[in-house]
């Protein structure tokens, strides 16, 4: 009865720790790449639980308003961001079960909460749903939003940097739409201070319009407290202003990135030190890391293991689309600047979160294997044949629980670029060309005839996710 049991448990483990991750992947990529946005959504919602499951519901509708978005369905993606959001500040408190579950499987088991980047992706997006419908009150209240996310996420990791210099920007520009030039021209100060933490570096556009914002809000010691040179020209910065009406155009660069295993193994002494080596993806070099190793449950100090597992690790694509060239009128060649890199946002947040993610799952896999021997111990019989498959069949499943978390958003973009056109109010006649690094044309867009209203910015998105 006692083998019974346990075999019971061992088999409800194994099953319950199975990884939908690249499954997901492998069987909406293709569809995405070869029929578009359309038919992606539709495979989405038809395997919806083969695909997601309620584990991944985050995912399910983050992937969705993402689509939404790209296909010019504002409204729907608004929703679907908004379920999204729901279940974010739902599981932003710990579940103790979960946790529990996770120790014995892997990481998987847990609801999935979403990386810091895909918040405030989620916040940005869902500022520009809003704008797109010409809805300024309800991007404003995204924009308080999403202050109330940045705020959490630095509360959540202390020191971890997940201020983010688009959404700062964003921000600012809704607020000056909004009437609210003492709050844009906080935001403009906040958006330097955020690009300065963070992987890239002030875009000069955005630096002529924070510059002239301060100024005109007479914030001259802001402008030298940011180390910012108030002497720059402000042009661009200066006709928006002086037209008061804006062109904006957002385009969506190449495929971001998913996550692979990185595979690790070592030795794990309780109560001392954790000593792995890996295969380094992007070098190929093997690299090693030690890390204190805390007493684990079941286990004398100084007690040594010998341990193997798999972490996340970024896979990115080499992006088809570099960059856009705009052109407006008689004007051609305006080429917006990258205001955020998804690649990057993720290897950083691979980075901050890889000590204790590695620990994490180091003392999870002690505990298994110190389970599995008193499991195998439990089950042994005068059957020599039978103890034979009982151990081998342990071993088996306890390895086979431990999946890395590959859980991530399926269909950002690789890069968010942005620029400003300031033009009289009246009609305008826009297109957009995707370019590949080497000015080729992988796509091209023709929005037609452009009306702007006086007083108006007028957000153009222009999605390239190849």
């Amino acid at each position: 009865m006692k083998r019974l049991l346990l075999l019971l448990i061992a088999t409800i483990l194994f099953s319950a720790c199975a990884n939908k991750s690249m499954t997901r992947y492998e069987a909406l990529a293709p569809v995405f790449e070869n029929k578009g946005v359309e038919a992606a959504i539709g495979e989405i919602k038809k395997h919806h639980e083969d695909l997601y499951g309620e584990k991944t519901e985050f995912l399910y509708y983050f992937d969705l308003g993402v689509l939404y978005h790209y296909s010019g369905n504002y409204a729907e993606s608004a929703a679907n961001f908004d379920k999204a959001d729901k279940i974010y500040d739902e599981l932003y408190t710990r579940s103790i079960t979960n946790e529990a579950a996770a120790i014995v499987t892997n990481d998987n088991i847990r609801p999935y909460r979403a990386r810091p980047f895909e918040v405030l992706v989620l916040h940005e997006m869902q500022i520009m749903n809003y704008l797109a419908q010409k809805n300024i009150d309800g991007a404003m209240v995204e924009v308080n939003r999403a202050q109330k996310a940045m705020n959490e996420l630095y509360q959540k990791d202390n020191d971890k940097t997940n201020d983010n210099g688009f959404l700062r920007y964003l921000s600012a520009i809704v607020y000056e739409m909004a009437g609210e030039q003492d709050e844009a021209a906080i935001a403009y100060y906040k958006t330097v201070k955020a690009y300065n933490e963070n992987i890239l570096n002030l875009p000069k556009e955005a630096r002529q319009f924070i510059i002239e914002s301060l100024k005109r809000n007479d914030r001259e010691d802001d402008i030298r407290t940011l180390g910012l040179d108030i002497a720059t020209e402000t042009p661009k910065a200066t006709s928006a202003h002086e037209l008061g009406q804006e062109i904006i155009v957002i385009g969506y660069a190449g495929h971001g990135p998913i996550l692979g295993e990185l595979k690790m193994s070592g030795t794990y002494v309780s109560g001392g030190t954790l000593n792995l080596t890996y295969k380094d993806g992007k070098t190929g070099k093997i690299q090693s890391t030690t890390v204190g190793a805390p007493p684990v449950a079941g286990a004398s100090d100084g007690q040594t293991f010998h341990i193997s597992f798999a972490l996340p690790e970024a896979i990115s694509f080499k992006s088809k689309v570099d960059h856009f060239s705009i052109s407006v009128d008689n004007q051609s060649g305006i080429r917006p600047e990258k205001v955020m890199a998804l690649d990057k946002e993720l290897e950083m947040n691979l980075k901050d979160d890889f000590a204790s993610t590695m620990t994490r799952t180091a003392i999870r896999v002690v505990l298994r294997t110190i389970a599995a021997q008193a499991a195998k111990k439990a089950m042994k019989t005068e059957n020599a044949l039978f103890n034979l498959f009982t151990n081998i069949g342990t071993d088996i499943a306890q390895s086979e629980l431990e999946k890395a978390d590959l859980r991530i958003a399926l269909f950002l973009p690789n890069s968010f670029q942005m620029t400003r056109i300031p033009v009289e109010p009246g009609s305008h006649e826009v297109s957009v060309v995707a370019e590949g690094d080497a000015g080729n044309t992988v796509k091209a867009f023709n929005f037609g005839t452009v009306d702007v209203k006086k007083g108006e910015k007028k957000f153009l998105f222009v999605p390239a996710i190849k």
